[in-house]
Parts: structure tokens; sequence; C-alpha cells
């Protein structure tokens, strides 16, 4: 039986900020039964952030993502709040063609798309935002030939911006005094004790095996990714959870471990065929099936 980790603050859980393929916003209540006693919790494939946002601050908060745009995201919603909010109210707009000229100048800028450290955090945190509140899917990468769905197709992506920059402000608040940082995961793992909860959410199993037009995430895994993953996780003498898509190659990975099954409605839907809605067929929520693998 699960230990539910004990409250340590009042605050309402907040939403994730990001749109994120595979994000856990929807969804995170339903790993809250599963979350051990801690003091130090780390993030190491943070993405969206979605259980962080969702659960109560431990005393100690590490969140990793490899992806430089998104660190400087957070980086910049942390310590230049109002920096931010600024550089988002000069490019306020609802006029669709300058949405989508916008979107090109983003996603077209290649040499900030790959700058990394901390080098013009605000111009990278806005260009991240922006590409990720409009772009097909959620999906920000680096993608010139524009091979991976980088294009514009959320026209209200953009729309009350006041209120997305109200909720960003929240989010601002509960990542004070976080730990940010664009490493490889295993550096995140060292020094975890049992009072150390990790969690890990991959890139899905299946993408390593699809087509570059399926490409979720801009820093993807091959095969031999996912197997040192589930070799240094189980090295760890820290608490870990990991969120994986349910195929018999994961479940052979985390052979020996807990694992729970869990599925939910897809905020997307099925595609059916022109003619079908022309004869009132409505397309269905797809239903998603993951795992959450543990080692406690």
């Amino acid at each position: 039986m699960a230990t539910l980790f004990p409250l340590e603050q009042t605050a309402a859980p907040l939403r994730s900020p990001l749109r994120y393929p595979g994000g856990k916003t929807r969804v995170a209540k339903l790993f809250v039964p599963f979350f051990p006693e801690h003091a130090d919790y780390r993030e190491v494939f943070a993405g969206g952030a979605a259980i962080f946002f969702h659960k109560a601050s431990a005393k100690r908060n590490w969140l990793n993502d490899l992806h430089p745009g998104l660190y400087a995201f957070y980086v910049v919603l942390r310590d230049r709040f109002d920096a931010f909010a600024r550089k988002c109210r000069q490019n306020k707009t609802n006029d669709p063609k300058e949405l989508v000229e916008l979107f090109n100048k983003c996603a077209e800028d290649r040499r900030l798309m790959r700058t990394t450290g901390d080098d013009r955090l605000v111009a990278r945190a806005f260009q991240f935002y922006y590409i990720n509140r409009t772009v097909w899917g959620g999906r920000v990468v680096f993608d010139p030939r524009r091979t991976s769905r980088l294009y514009f197709s959320n026209p209200h992506g953009w729309d009350n911006l006041e209120k997305k920059l109200a909720h960003l402000a929240k989010i601002s608040e509960k990542l004070r005094g976080v730990k940010i940082t664009c490493r490889s995961y295993e550096k995140c793992l060292r020094g975890a004790t049992p009072d150390t909860f990790v969690y890990a959410d991959p890139p899905y199993y299946r993408e390593s095996t699809g087509h570059i037009t399926d490409k979720l995430y801009d820093k993807s895994f091959d095969v031999e990714c996912h197997r040192k993953l589930a070799e240094a996780l189980g090295e760890t003498s820290a608490k870990v959870m990991v969120s994986y898509d349910d195929c018999p190659e994961v479940r052979d990975l985390f052979d020996g471990w807990r694992i729970e099954e869990l599925q939910w409605k897809y905020c997307g839907t099925y595609a059916v065929s022109k003619e079908d809605k022309a004869g009132g067929v409505k397309e269905k929520k797809a239903t998603g099936r993951e795992l959450l693998i543990l080692n406690y």
C-alpha cells in the first residue's frame, strides 16, 4: 500500500504552464496515492513538470531538463518574471498574420534555439513559451527543415495573455528556491539518499523506434538510452517513480520492479474520415495506457 506524502503547504495544486507531449497535467491526481515520504524531490526529465506543480513542495526541490529553451523558461520565471512579462506584452497580438509571422521568427531563429547556458535567458524563455503555446502538439524542437511537425497550428494559444501571466506569476512563486539545471539525468542522481524521491518521465519508448515525423522531444532517446536509464535508476538509493508507455520492452527493462497500470482519456481524439463526419460520426478521445514503475 502506498504511503501518502504528508502535505507541507495549503496552496492548491497548480497546472503546468506548458502544453507538453506526454505531459501529466490532466492526470497528476492519479499519481498522488503513490508519492512516498521524502524531503528531497527531483524531476530528472522535467518537461512540463506537471507532477512538481501538482504536489506539495518538499524541503528541497530540483527540476532538470536537457532542453536549453525549457531551462531558460523555468530559470526566467523563477528569477526574472517581470522582464519575461514585459517581453510577452511587447508581443501581444490577436492578428492572425502577426501570430504566424511571430511564430516563424521564433522557430527559424536557429542560433537562439541552440544557445545554451545562461546567455540571452529572457529571449530564449519567450521563444520557447510562444512556440509551445502555438505549435502543433506543444512540440518545441530544433528542426530547420520542419520535418517534426514544427508548424503554427494553435491560433488561440496566445489569447488571454494577461490571464496566462497571472498563472505564470503563481508558477514563479512555486519555483522560488527550486534548483533548476540543464544536465544529464545521471548527474541528477548523484548524492541521492533513501530520503530522496526521484520522478522520471523519460521519452516514450515507442518514439525511439518511430519515424522522424513522430518526434516529440528535442532530446530523444534511442533504445540503448532506455536500457542505460533503467540501469542507472536501479542503482540509486533514492525512492524512484518512473512513468512509461506500456510495452513489452519497458516491462522487461524494469523486471522485478513494482508496476502499476494507469489509464485515462487523452485530450486528443481519434481521427475519422470526412465522410464519417458528414454522416454524424463523432471523434472519440483516445484512451491512454501507461505504466507507473516503482522501486518501493
